[in-house]
């Protein structure tokens, strides 16, 4: 049994602890909690009873060593290098709540100690556990779909109110979250992108900053990927409109795939398009066989406790992670990319300059209007 503290017990925190108490976490038992308000500290008392130690600070914390084997760090986003390097430090396993960081050079020191450390560390994707985007993942590997010519992602499910990026003062904000749509609702999709797809050559951002809210942030983006072999990728993120659009889209030599929400919809080709287009003796596809497989997914189910099983097996039965803490950092290279690529109106080529990336945000933030 992993014996696990929580730190930070705002919203996330408060649904792992939930999650935990109700022994939704095989392997997993929770002895501590840090929580700095009253407000949250009684909702520990009422939550876990006497069960859980409650701590009113990360260094308190670090005195009762012995009661814990492992951390979710749960805060926001600009604490979680510095939190997760601490607790690597004093021997303790880490799983963070995504993203790793916000910026990639922050996370430099956190990644080394955590190779060098043996311990086990992981961030919170949860959506890897999707099984639509399991199967998709399953049919790339198997090179279902053979030579990728190109791929479309668009995503805006997550809509948000004032009221929302209102509701911490850390939210939407340059000096706070470290950007907007992108470093938040974005880490998820962009963690699924490179997941798929693996990492680009070079990225050219198009983002509107401050389209739908008073803030120096970003709430819409349109990202175009450069791979080799002049395969492409379009990805857009809004967290502005109504409508609720998830859609994914792959176009290969052997097939091509589209998700729509929960349906996905597989079209395989005989022969392979390389070959056809070669060898067909007539104008267009009147001689391609076409075969459509389609599947209906679950509506998205509460993955978040298999991404913390997952942790407690990898540490006490050794199986192996879903996320690799090391493999987390390429959804915030992305990002970090993304807006150096639309503050000087550039293409930007990875890897990325992190010296460069790290100066142009201190500069937005030092300028932030609020």
């Amino acid at each position: 049994m992993v014996r696990v503290a929580i730190i930070g017990t705002g919203g996330m925190g408060k649904k792992y602890v939930k999650m935990i108490q109700a022994n939704q976490i095989p392997f997993m038992k929770l002895t501590a909690a840090v929580a700095r308000s009253e407000t949250n500290q009684k909702f520990i008392q009422d939550t876990c009873g006497d069960d859980v130690l409650i701590i009113s600070s990360e260094d308190e914390l670090y005195e009762h060593t012995d009661m814990f084997d492992a951390v979710i760090i749960a805060t926001p986003h600009r604490y979680h290098p510095e939190m997760g390097l601490r607790a690597l430090r004093s021997g303790k396993h880490v799983l963070l709540e995504k993203p790793i960081g916000v910026s990639v050079a922050d996370c430099e020191e956190l990644l080394t100690t955590a190779e060098q450390s043996g311990l086990t560390f992981s961030v919170i994707f949860h959506q890897r556990a999707y099984p639509k985007y399991m199967a998709i993942k399953k049919l790339l590997d198997e090179d279902a779909l053979g030579e990728i010519y190109r791929f479309m992602m668009e995503n805006t499910r997550y809509f948000r109110t004032e009221h929302y990026h209102h509701s911490s003062s850390w939210r939407s904000s340059w000096n706070g979250e470290g950007g907007g749509a992108l470093i938040n609702q974005g880490q998820h999709i962009l963690d699924m992108w490179q997941w798929l797809f693996g990492m680009p050559e070079a990225v050219r951002a198009e983002i509107a900053f401050g389209k739908y809210n008073d803030f120096d942030v970003d709430d819409e983006v349109t990202l175009f990927f450069q791979y080799p072999n002049h395969k492409t990728g379009i990805f857009f993120l809004t967290t502005g409109e109504g409508n609720y659009i998830e859609r994914l889209e792959i176009s290969g030599s052997k097939g091509s795939l589209l998700l729509e929400e929960d349906t996905l919809m597989v079209h395989t080709y005989e022969p392979d398009l390389n070959t056809y287009r070669k060898e067909a003796g007539v104008n267009s596809r009147e001689d391609l066989h076409e075969t459509v497989l389609k599947k209906e997914f679950p509506l998205d189910t509460e993955t978040h406790p298999v991404i913390l099983e997952n942790f407690a097996k990898a540490i006490e039965c050794g199986e192996p992670l879903l996320v690799e803490g090391a493999d987390a950092i390429h959804a915030l290279e992305l990002t970090n990319a993304a807006y150096l690529s639309a503050w000087k109106h550039e293409t930007i080529s990875f890897p990325l300059d992190r010296a460069a990336y790290q100066q142009e945000l201190e500069a937005h933030q030092k300028n932030e209007r609020h």
